[in-house]
C-alpha cells in the first residue's frame, strides 16, 4: 500500500460517508426497480432500447447489492476489511467482487449495443425491424461475455486473517499481473467501447443532419415522426453514454496513477479514493433521472407508479376506491351535469360520490384525448 488510503477517517467523515451511500443504495436500488417496472408494464415500451436499457438496469442492481454494502464496510473499518472469515467468508468476498465488477462490463456492452441499434434505426430502419425478436440473444451474449472476462475474479480473489482479529479481502495477484490484468480490462470497458459508440454516434448525427439538409422530414408525415423520434432517444442515449464515461473516467485516472506510479512517489489522498468510486457507483442511479429528463414515456411511467404508491399508503385514495367500486356507474352523459343539479336533492355524502365519479371519467377522457374539464363543475 504505496497511497495514503491506510490512514484512518475521523468520525465524523465516516458518518458522512456512510450516509451518502445508503442515501445512494436507497436510491439506485428504487430508480432500476421503477425502470424496469415502466418497460414491463407497457406493451408499447418494449422496444429495443428499451430492453437494452431495463438489461442495463439490471446489472446497475447488482451495485447496490454487492457493492455499496462492501464499500461501507470499508468506510467503517478500513480498506479491504471483510467482516465474514471461513469458507463462506471467502465465496462472498470473490462472488461480491465478480458481480460488481460484471455490472459495469455488462452495462458499457449495453451501451454499445444502443448506440449499434440506434444506428441501424436511423440508417437502414428497415432491417432495425428485424432486429427486436434477436435481442435476447444479444443480451445472453452479453452477460456471457461478461462472466467469462471476470470468470479470473473467482481465482484471485480470496481472504486473509492477520493477528487473529482483522480478515481481508483482497486481490492476490503479484502486482505485474494486476497491471496487466488493469490494462486489459481498461481497453476492454473503456477505450474500445468509447471508441466504437463515438463512431455509431458520429454516423448518427451526420446522417440526421444530411436528411435535415435535404429536407428529407419534409416529405412524408411518417419520415418527420420517425426523425423526431430517432432525435428524441438519440438525445437520452447520448446522455446515458455521457453520464456513465464522466462518471467512470475519475475512478480510471485514480487506478492508473496508484498502479503505475513509482512506489513511494505519490501519496493519493483517502478522499479522492472515496470520490472516484463513489462517482463510479451513481452511475446506475444517475440513469433513472437521465431517462425521466430526456423520455416523456419513461417520466409518464414513473408518475404513474409514484402516485399508485402514494395513493395506496392515502386513506383518502383508499376510500376513493372503495366509492368508485360500490357506487353506481356513471355514463358519459354525466358530463351534462351541472353543480345545481348536484346541489338539488342530494346530500352531502351524495355529491362527493357524483364529483369523485365525475374526476374519475375525465381522467379517463384525458388519457383518451377528449379535452372536458371537471374543475368547472
Amino acid at each position: 500500500m504505496t497511497s495514503c488510503i491506510s490512514t484512518e477517517d475521523p468520525v465524523a467523515a465516516k458518518v458522512s460517508k456512510t450516509f451518502a451511500y445508503c442515501l445512494l443504495l436507497v436510491v439506485s436500488l428504487i430508480g432500476n426497480t421503477l425502470i424496469i417496472m415502466v418497460v414491463y408494464r407497457d406493451k408499447k415500451m418494449k422496444t429495443t432500447t428499451n430492453l437494452l436499457i431495463v438489461n442495463m438496469a439490471i446489472s446497475d442492481l447488482l451495485v447496490p447489492i454487492f457493492a455499496m454494502p462492501r464499500a461501507n464496510v470499508e468506510i467503517i473499518f478500513g480498506n479491504h476489511r471483510w467482516l465474514v472469515d471461513g469458507t463462506f467468508g471467502e465465496a462472498l468476498c470473490k462472488l461480491t467482487a465478480f458481480f460488481q465488477d460484471i455490472s459495469t462490463l455488462v452495462s458499457v456492452q449495453t451501451l454499445v449495443a444502443i448506440a449499434l441499434d440506434r444506428f441501424y434505426a436511423v440508417w437502414f430502419p428497415l432491417k432495425a425491424l428485424r432486429i427486436k425478436p434477436r435481442v435476447k440473444y444479444v443480451i445472453l451474449l452479453i452477460w456471457s461475455i461478461s462472466t467469462v472476462i471476470h470468470a479470473p475474479y473467482l481465482y484471485g480473489f480470496q481472504i486473509r486473517t492477520f493477528d487473529n482479529s482483522k480478515t481481508y479481502c483482497f486481490l492476490g495477484w503479484s502486482g505485474d499481473v494486476t497491471k496487466i490484468v488493469f490494462l486489459a480490462l481498461i481497453t476492454l470497458i473503456y477505450v474500445i467501447p468509447l471508441l466504437l459508440i463515438t463512431i455509431f454516434y458520429g454516423l448518427i448525427v451526420r446522417k440526421l443532419r444530411k436528411q435535415t439538409l435535404y429536407g428529407v422530414r419534409n416529405l412524408v408525415v411518417h419520415f418527420s415522426r420517425r426523425e423526431k423520434r430517432n432525435r428524441n432517444v438519440l438525445k437520452m442515449s447520448l446522455a446515458i453514454v455521457v453520464v456513465f464515461f464522466v462518471s467512470m473516467s475519475p475512478f480510471v485516472v485514480y487506478l492508473s496513477i496508484e498502479l503505475f506510479s513509482p512506489e513511494g512517489s505519490v501519496c493519493l489522498s483517502k478522499n479522492f479514493r472515496f470520490v472516484t468510486q463513489y462517482l463510479v457507483h451513481c452511475n446506475g442511479a444517475l440513469n433513472f433521472f437521465t431517462y425521466f429528463i430526456f423520455n416523456q414515456s419513461y417520466r409518464h411511467g414513473f408518475l404513474m407508479i409514484l402516485s399508485r404508491v402514494f395513493c395506496a399508503s392515502s386513506y383518502r385514495c383508499r376510500w376513493k376506491k372503495e366509492v368508485e367500486l360500490t357506487s353506481p356507474s356513471i355514463g358519459r352523459e354525466s358530463h351534462t351535469v351541472t353543480r345545481g343539479t348536484i346541489n338539488q336533492g342530494m346530500d352531502l355524502d351524495q355529491k362527493d360520490v357524483v364529483l369523485i365519479q365525475l374526476r374519475s371519467l375525465h381522467e379517463t377522457e384525458c388519457r383518451e384525448g377528449t379535452n372536458g374539464n371537471i374543475d368547472n363543475i
